[in-house]
């Protein structure tokens, strides 16, 4: 009985290696087909974020561009200002030498 149940053992010993073979040649499988599927779908993720970011470098540049442009305007105003202010001030003088200088200017007045 024991030689019986030794070789029994024995066949069974091998058939709990086949049967955690084919497991693990099915998990590969499985294994393969799962990172093809998430490589193929990362890739396009990868795709669009490096487009993604382009764009935002891009539009990065175009901001910077915009905000240097508004600068040179604000700098530009603020000089014409002061232009406008020192134009005023000497039409104000030039009205101050007609009026006192001219007396039918000052009956007009």
């Amino acid at each position: 009985m024991g030689g019986i149940t030794a070789i029994i053992a024995v066949i069974a010993l091998f058939a709990a290696l086949g049967a955690l073979w084919m497991v693990t040649e099915a998990v590969k499988k499985i294994d393969i087909r799962t990172r093809r599927v998430v490589d193929a779908q990362t890739r396009g993720l990868k795709g669009s974020f490096s487009e993604l970011a382009q764009l935002v470098q891009k539009n990065n540049k175009t901001q910077e561009a915009m905000i240097n442009r508004i600068r040179d305007v604000v700098k530009s105003r603020e000089a014409t200002n002061l232009e406008i202010a020192e134009l005023k001030r000497h039409v104000e003088a030039l009205k101050g030498q007609q009026a006192g200088g001219n007396p039918a200017a000052r009956r007009k007045a």
